[in-house]
């Protein structure tokens, strides 16, 4: 003889059977976020390690909730947290600011403003691109010293050049 199901029971049932298990699609969009979301916290470490050693500039951090989306997943988006970085000395300001949308070749993107000119990026942009071999992504930018090649590693060289240009250039 069966028991007997309660009207919360039957509900919860209901329930449980219309709520949508992640899809593959679903699941490889929700790496991809939670990767930019992973990549530009390891940026913004390593930065701040850098600037932390330079007393002349200050740095801060600012917190941000944004919205992440993929030209890969259209219709698809999740919030993800991530922090600009602030860097200043006097009049002068040097901005890096994540933004959560990727692009049909790269993860995501960080846009950098400056009170200065930077003349060796062509975009003040900074790429997050997956790794050829599969293992991972790294930052990049377009650099005018090679403007048809591929893209610059945005690497502890290029992050002092950055902060050469914007404080300490003539």
């Amino acid at each position: 003889m069966a028991e007997p199901i309660s009207i919360h029971a039957l509900r919860q049932a209901i329930l449980e059977r219309d709520r949508e298990l992640p899809t593959p699609d679903d699941q490889l969009f929700e790496r991809a976020g939670r990767r930019y979301e992973r990549a530009v916290q390891h940026l913004v470490k390593g930065i701040v390690a850098v600037v932390e050693q330079i007393p002349e500039l200050k740095v801060t951090l600012e917190d941000e909730v944004e919205v992440f989306s993929s030209p890969a997943f259209p219709g698809r988006t999740m919030t993800i947290s991530d922090q600009r970085i602030r860097i200043t000395r006097g009049d002068n300001m040097l901005l890096f600011d994540p933004t959560a949308k990727a692009i049909l070749s790269a993860l995501g993107q960080i846009e950098i403003e400056a009170t200065r000119p930077i003349p060796f990026m062509i975009e003040r942009v900074l790429y997050l691109i997956p790794s050829r071999d599969g293992g991972g992504a790294r930052w990049g930018f377009r650099t005018a010293d090679d403007v048809g090649g591929p893209l610059a590693p945005f690497d502890q060289a290029a992050l002092l050049r950055l902060l050469q240009a914007v404080f300490a250039a003539d």
